[in-house]
Protein backbone atom coordinates (compact mmCIF):
# COMPACT_ATOMS: atom_id res chain seq x y z
CA UNK A 1 0.00 0.00 0.00
CA UNK A 2 1.17 3.62 -0.52
CA UNK A 3 1.11 5.95 2.66
CA UNK A 4 0.42 9.37 2.61
CA UNK A 5 2.83 11.96 2.03
CA UNK A 6 4.93 12.73 5.48
CA UNK A 7 3.72 9.79 7.31
CA UNK A 8 5.04 9.13 10.52
CA UNK A 9 4.88 5.85 12.71
CA UNK A 10 3.51 6.47 15.65
CA UNK A 11 2.87 3.77 18.80
CA UNK A 12 -0.70 4.60 18.69
CA UNK A 13 -1.20 3.72 14.56
CA UNK A 14 1.36 0.40 14.91
CA UNK A 15 -0.54 -0.62 17.96
CA UNK A 16 -4.14 0.17 15.82
CA UNK A 17 -2.24 -2.69 12.83
CA UNK A 18 -1.54 -4.77 15.17
CA UNK A 19 -4.72 -5.15 17.04
CA UNK A 20 -6.59 -4.88 13.55
CA UNK A 21 -4.88 -4.14 10.17
CA UNK A 22 -8.69 -3.61 8.43
CA UNK A 23 -9.22 -0.66 11.19
CA UNK A 24 -5.52 0.58 10.19
CA UNK A 25 -6.78 0.37 6.81
CA UNK A 26 -9.92 2.33 7.31
CA UNK A 27 -8.30 5.16 9.43
CA UNK A 28 -4.70 5.68 7.77
CA UNK A 29 -4.73 4.66 4.30
CA UNK A 30 -8.20 5.42 3.53
CA UNK A 31 -9.19 8.20 5.58
CA UNK A 32 -12.25 6.82 6.75
CA UNK A 33 -14.28 9.17 8.98
CA UNK A 34 -16.65 6.96 10.77
CA UNK A 35 -18.84 8.95 13.41
CA UNK A 36 -19.52 5.79 15.75
CA UNK A 37 -18.29 6.04 19.70
CA UNK A 38 -15.84 4.56 21.23
CA UNK A 39 -17.50 3.88 24.68
CA UNK A 40 -20.47 4.48 26.46
CA UNK A 41 -21.78 6.74 28.27
CA UNK A 42 -20.27 9.40 26.04
CA UNK A 43 -20.20 12.57 28.40
CA UNK A 44 -18.60 10.30 31.39
CA UNK A 45 -16.15 9.55 28.63
CA UNK A 46 -15.72 12.42 27.30
CA UNK A 47 -14.83 13.75 30.89
CA UNK A 48 -12.80 11.15 31.37
CA UNK A 49 -10.48 12.27 28.34
CA UNK A 50 -10.51 16.06 29.90
CA UNK A 51 -9.16 15.06 32.95
CA UNK A 52 -6.37 13.20 31.89
CA UNK A 53 -5.20 15.92 29.12
CA UNK A 54 -5.74 18.57 31.98
CA UNK A 55 -3.77 16.40 34.55
CA UNK A 56 -1.15 16.40 31.29
CA UNK A 57 -1.13 20.45 31.24
CA UNK A 58 -0.93 20.10 34.88
CA UNK A 59 2.53 18.41 34.85
CA UNK A 60 4.14 20.28 31.96
CA UNK A 61 3.01 23.54 33.43
CA UNK A 62 5.04 22.19 36.62
CA UNK A 63 7.86 21.12 34.79
CA UNK A 64 8.15 24.66 32.79
CA UNK A 65 8.60 26.29 36.66
CA UNK A 66 5.18 27.55 37.45
CA UNK A 67 4.52 27.44 41.18
CA UNK A 68 3.05 24.35 42.33
CA UNK A 69 0.27 26.55 44.36
CA UNK A 70 -0.70 28.55 41.78
CA UNK A 71 -1.41 25.18 39.64
CA UNK A 72 -2.90 23.89 42.73
CA UNK A 73 -5.65 26.79 42.83
CA UNK A 74 -6.45 26.08 39.31
CA UNK A 75 -7.62 23.26 40.00
CA UNK A 76 -11.47 22.65 39.87
CA UNK A 77 -12.31 18.92 40.19
CA UNK A 78 -12.00 17.02 43.33
CA UNK A 79 -10.53 13.91 41.19
CA UNK A 80 -7.80 15.98 39.51
CA UNK A 81 -6.84 17.30 42.70
CA UNK A 82 -6.33 14.16 43.87
CA UNK A 83 -3.99 13.28 41.08
CA UNK A 84 -2.49 16.21 41.56
CA UNK A 85 -1.22 15.91 45.01
CA UNK A 86 -0.39 12.39 44.52
CA UNK A 87 2.08 13.55 41.94
CA UNK A 88 3.56 16.21 43.92
CA UNK A 89 4.00 13.79 46.68
CA UNK A 90 6.56 11.79 43.97
CA UNK A 91 8.59 14.97 44.63
CA UNK A 92 10.18 14.34 41.04
CA UNK A 93 11.76 17.86 41.09
CA UNK A 94 14.15 16.76 43.83
CA UNK A 95 15.70 13.89 41.17
CA UNK A 96 19.14 14.63 39.82
CA UNK A 97 19.19 15.08 36.72
CA UNK A 98 17.77 17.10 33.21
CA UNK A 99 14.44 16.80 33.22
CA UNK A 100 12.21 17.24 30.10
CA UNK A 101 8.39 17.39 30.06
CA UNK A 102 6.39 16.46 26.73
CA UNK A 103 9.64 15.49 24.63
CA UNK A 104 8.93 14.88 21.13
CA UNK A 105 11.31 12.85 19.88
CA UNK A 106 11.51 11.42 15.57
CA UNK A 107 14.21 9.00 13.83
CA UNK A 108 14.26 8.11 10.52
CA UNK A 109 12.81 4.16 10.54
CA UNK A 110 12.82 2.60 7.10
CA UNK A 111 11.58 5.67 4.66
CA UNK A 112 9.41 7.24 6.77
CA UNK A 113 9.86 8.80 10.50
CA UNK A 114 8.90 7.06 13.45
CA UNK A 115 8.11 9.22 16.51
CA UNK A 116 7.83 9.32 20.44
CA UNK A 117 6.36 11.73 22.54
CA UNK A 118 7.41 11.43 26.75
CA UNK A 119 5.33 12.74 28.91
CA UNK A 120 8.94 12.79 30.87
CA UNK A 121 12.36 12.69 30.33
CA UNK A 122 14.85 12.53 32.49
CA UNK A 123 18.81 12.38 31.57
CA UNK A 124 20.45 11.14 34.82
CA UNK A 125 23.79 10.64 33.46
CA UNK A 126 26.21 10.13 30.65
CA UNK A 127 24.04 7.61 28.74
CA UNK A 128 21.27 6.79 31.66
CA UNK A 129 17.89 7.87 30.89
CA UNK A 130 14.47 7.66 32.81
CA UNK A 131 10.95 7.59 30.86
CA UNK A 132 8.10 8.67 33.11
CA UNK A 133 4.50 7.99 31.42
CA UNK A 134 1.51 9.14 32.72
CA UNK A 135 -1.83 6.95 32.64
CA UNK A 136 -4.54 8.04 33.66
CA UNK A 137 -7.13 5.70 33.34
CA UNK A 138 -8.72 4.44 36.81
CA UNK A 139 -7.69 0.68 35.99
CA UNK A 140 -4.01 -1.19 36.78
CA UNK A 141 -3.01 -3.17 33.76
CA UNK A 142 -0.62 -6.09 34.62
CA UNK A 143 2.81 -5.80 34.33
CA UNK A 144 2.46 -8.83 31.41
CA UNK A 145 -0.16 -6.73 29.17
CA UNK A 146 2.11 -3.23 28.90
CA UNK A 147 5.00 -5.29 28.54
CA UNK A 148 3.33 -5.98 24.96
CA UNK A 149 2.16 -2.85 24.16
CA UNK A 150 4.00 -1.68 21.44
CA UNK A 151 4.76 1.42 23.32
CA UNK A 152 7.07 -0.16 26.18
CA UNK A 153 8.78 -1.13 22.52
CA UNK A 154 8.99 2.05 20.75
CA UNK A 155 9.39 4.75 23.52
CA UNK A 156 12.96 2.93 24.56
CA UNK A 157 14.01 2.18 20.92
CA UNK A 158 13.36 5.80 19.81
CA UNK A 159 15.41 7.45 22.42
CA UNK A 160 18.13 4.97 22.17
CA UNK A 161 18.59 5.77 18.49
CA UNK A 162 18.39 9.25 18.49
CA UNK A 163 20.60 9.31 21.37
CA UNK A 164 23.19 7.08 19.73
CA UNK A 165 22.87 9.86 16.51
CA UNK A 166 23.72 12.47 18.56
CA UNK A 167 26.41 11.46 20.75
CA UNK A 168 27.50 8.99 19.03
CA UNK A 169 27.91 4.88 19.90
CA UNK A 170 27.66 4.73 24.02
CA UNK A 171 26.18 2.46 26.55
CA UNK A 172 22.96 3.45 26.73
CA UNK A 173 20.85 2.05 29.92
CA UNK A 174 17.06 3.08 29.49
CA UNK A 175 14.52 2.63 32.29
CA UNK A 176 10.56 3.31 31.28
CA UNK A 177 8.47 3.99 34.05
CA UNK A 178 4.19 3.79 34.16
CA UNK A 179 2.47 6.05 36.68
CA UNK A 180 -1.12 5.44 36.96
CA UNK A 181 -2.39 8.73 39.56
CA UNK A 182 -5.79 6.79 40.58
CA UNK A 183 -3.12 4.01 41.58
CA UNK A 184 -0.56 6.39 42.78
CA UNK A 185 1.33 3.60 45.27
CA UNK A 186 1.92 1.57 42.18
CA UNK A 187 4.51 2.01 39.53
CA UNK A 188 5.07 -0.76 36.64
CA UNK A 189 8.77 -0.57 35.26
CA UNK A 190 10.85 -1.96 32.38
CA UNK A 191 14.60 -1.96 31.57
CA UNK A 192 15.26 -1.71 28.46
CA UNK A 193 18.34 -4.31 27.23
CA UNK A 194 20.10 -4.17 23.63
CA UNK A 195 17.86 -7.80 23.01
CA UNK A 196 14.77 -6.40 23.56
CA UNK A 197 16.10 -3.32 21.21
CA UNK A 198 16.80 -6.24 18.93
CA UNK A 199 13.65 -7.88 19.09
CA UNK A 200 11.78 -4.71 18.76
CA UNK A 201 13.78 -3.60 15.79
CA UNK A 202 12.76 -7.23 13.92
CA UNK A 203 8.97 -6.81 14.96
CA UNK A 204 8.86 -2.93 13.82
CA UNK A 205 10.54 -3.77 10.47
CA UNK A 206 8.40 -6.92 9.94
CA UNK A 207 4.95 -4.71 10.71
CA UNK A 208 6.25 -1.69 8.56
CA UNK A 209 7.03 -3.97 5.75
CA UNK A 210 4.26 -5.58 5.77
CA UNK A 211 1.94 -2.65 5.55
CA UNK A 212 4.27 -1.30 2.48
CA UNK A 213 4.22 -4.43 0.73
CA UNK A 214 1.21 -5.96 0.78
CA UNK A 215 -2.36 -4.85 -1.03
CA UNK A 216 -5.88 -4.19 0.44
CA UNK A 217 -6.70 -7.89 0.77
CA UNK A 218 -3.75 -7.99 3.07
CA UNK A 219 -5.71 -5.41 5.95
CA UNK A 220 -8.26 -8.02 7.34
CA UNK A 221 -10.54 -7.66 10.13
CA UNK A 222 -8.95 -9.10 13.64
CA UNK A 223 -10.05 -12.14 14.58
CA UNK A 224 -10.64 -11.46 18.36
CA UNK A 225 -13.79 -9.58 18.15
CA UNK A 226 -13.23 -8.38 21.97
CA UNK A 227 -10.69 -5.73 20.54
CA UNK A 228 -14.03 -5.02 18.36
CA UNK A 229 -15.77 -3.17 21.75
CA UNK A 230 -14.15 0.23 21.75
CA UNK A 231 -13.81 0.56 18.00
CA UNK A 232 -15.15 3.06 15.96
CA UNK A 233 -15.60 1.07 12.90
CA UNK A 234 -17.36 -1.68 14.40
CA UNK A 235 -20.74 -0.64 12.96
CA UNK A 236 -18.77 -0.38 9.89
CA UNK A 237 -17.73 -3.87 10.24
CA UNK A 238 -21.43 -5.36 11.21
CA UNK A 239 -19.43 -6.37 14.50
CA UNK A 240 -22.14 -4.34 16.82
CA UNK A 241 -24.14 -0.55 16.67
CA UNK A 242 -23.61 0.14 20.19
CA UNK A 243 -20.41 1.34 22.21
CA UNK A 244 -18.64 -0.64 24.71
CA UNK A 245 -19.21 0.79 28.05
CA UNK A 246 -16.84 2.54 30.07
CA UNK A 247 -16.07 0.68 33.16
Amino acid sequence: MILPINFTYTQQNLQDYLDCRYRFLLKYLKGVEWPAVESEPVLLQEARMELGQSFHRLVQQYFSGIDPSILSDSIQSTELAEWWHAFLDLDLLCLPGEKTAEKTISIPFLDYRLLAKYDLLIKNGEGTYTIFDWKTSTSLPSRHVLAKRLQTIIYPLVLQKSIIHVEGQLPVTIEMIYWYPAQPSETIRFQFSSEQQYQGEVLLTRMTEEIIQNDEDWFLRTADQKKCYYCRYRSHCDRGIGAGTLD
